[in-house]
């Protein structure tokens, strides 16, 4: 069994507003030296899988038909240890 750390980000092209609504909250409260905050997904997920091929075929046809929108976002994954996990 693999513990996979799923990231799912807008594409670096496409405007994030929720990213720039945080940028503007972050700059009111007096933060000016923080910039270009971006808002994506964590996800985790177990996969009983036997190869590290077959975990990447499950994870990549889950990030593409639910997890993430390609059109406007890019994803990335990595196995992690359970001591890993934040």
């Amino acid at each position: 069994m693999k513990t996979i750390e799923l990231h799912v980000t807008l594409q670096p092209q496409v405007l994030d507003t929720q990213g720039q609504a945080l940028n503007r909250a972050v700059h009111d409260l007096g933060y000016t030296q923080v910039n270009d905050i971006r808002v994506g997904k964590l996800l985790y997920m177990t996969v009983e899988e036997a190869t590290d091929e077959a975990v990447h075929n499950v994870v990549t046809t889950l990030s593409e038909k639910l997890f993430a929108n390609t059109v406007i976002e890019e994803y990335s994954y990595k196995v992690v240890d359970e001591g890993e996990k934040a």
